[in-house]
């Protein structure tokens, strides 16, 4: 079967949008309205969701480069920090999948970097999984009442420049076209680092947007604590 080619911002894009941000809402709401005890199971069973999903991917590498099928993208980070976080593995999770998952998420359903529009696999599969990760986040901060502090913005921070020049390294000794979170070079497609350098300058530009990004996640919480 004739697979559609994605176009940014085209019907079926933005119908996509809208059903995957309201089934997020929806979805929190419902959580929220569960008794205890009942809540407890929409969490784990929202985290085991998140965990297979983030690993499932290793056995489609078949139909990519061998080396896509790693969980090593920050969407695949925040989607195991998140679901750890659900399973009840402690806050410092839930701060990870905080800013690595609300932007960069979202980001990646907004302008994703895919060859073909719905009914495609590979489509479907991608907002699934990025909307696992949101859905996850905003059940944590909405139904657990979970949030980070500045502190937990510097951390985050701090281990993603870390993890930052581990996935360098992993990138080169993988070689292949390995290029997990885009440090080698820029994704194809109409994404926010268009407006880049070109590689390898533009990995000047996109460690300071994350981090910027990260800060603009944290805002509205540090005017709310300002404000009280």
């Amino acid at each position: 079967m004739d697979m559609n080619p994605f176009v940014l911002f085209s019907q079926t894009h933005i119908l996509s949008l809208i059903l995957t941000y309201g089934l997020i809402v929806l979805l929190t709401l419902y959580i929220k309205s569960l008794e205890d005890e009942k809540t407890q199971y929409a969490r784990v069973s929202l985290g085991v969701l998140l965990i297979t999903h983030a690993f499932l991917q290793i056995f489609y590498g078949y139909q990519f480069a061998w080396w896509e099928s790693l969980p090593l993208h920050m969407c695949d980070f925040s989607k195991v920090s998140i679901g750890l976080y659900l399973l009840g593995y402690g806050p410092r999770f839930f701060h990870c999948a905080f800013f690595w998952g609300i932007i960069p998420a979202s980001m990646a359903l907004i302008t994703p970097g895919l060859a073909y529009s719905f009914p495609d696999p590979e489509y479907v599969n991608f907002f699934y999984g990025h909307g696992l990760i949101l859905l996850g986040v905003s059940t944590g901060f909405f139904v657990l009442n979970e949030r980070p502090h500045f502190k937990d913005f510097i951390y985050v921070t701090g281990i993603t420049i870390l993890l930052t020049i581990v996935i360098y390294i992993i990138n080169i000794l993988l070689g292949d076209g390995a290029n997990f979170w885009f440090l080698l070079y820029k994704p194809t497609g109409d994404t926010i680092m268009n407006l880049f350098p070109d590689a390898p300058w533009h990995i000047f530009a996109l460690v300071p947007t994350a981090i910027f990004a990260f800060f603009l996640t944290y805002l509205p919480l540090l005017v709310k604590d300002r404000i009280k």
